[in-house]
């Protein structure tokens, strides 16, 4: 039993440490999900769509399936700055250079910060305006 514990507090102390993440890990996460101004100028893309396709093609996945019950699947949903805008496909008709920012959530900081209709995770477009 005792060896049994032993064991098993290890394996949780392990886990803990594997999954702090250094500063320089945090900010490598954040810029994963960040496409900045510079790299929106630099890409030369005609469409905000394509623009994301050449840069972070994953922010633009289908998620799958939600439950076997239904055929609903996950998608990410695009806001322009606070305000719901719509399905990806919708970046087609946006001018890159209209945005500073373009950010992606997660399913889970999606859920956090936008409500629990986004499981599928939040584009968001920042304006250059704003």
């Amino acid at each position: 039993m005792r060896k049994t514990m032993v064991g098993a507090s290890f394996l949780i102390v392990a886990t803990l440490a594997c999954h702090q993440q250094t500063p320089e890990q945090a900010a490598a996460r954040t810029a994963r999900n960040v496409i900045t101004q510079d790299e929106i100028d630099s890409t030369r893309a005609s469409n905000v769509y394509d623009l994301i396709a050449r840069l972070h093609a994953d922010y633009l996945k289908d998620r799958g399936t939600v439950s076997i019950k239904t055929n609903k699947r996950e998608r990410a949903i695009v806001f322009l700055n606070e305000q719901e805008y719509g399905i990806p496909e919708t970046l087609r008709n946006l001018q890159p250079e209209r945005f500073s920012e373009i950010r992606y959530f997660s399913s889970t900081e999606a859920v956090s910060k936008f409500g629990s209709q986004y499981g599928g995770g939040v584009i968001q477009l920042i304006s250059r305006t704003q």
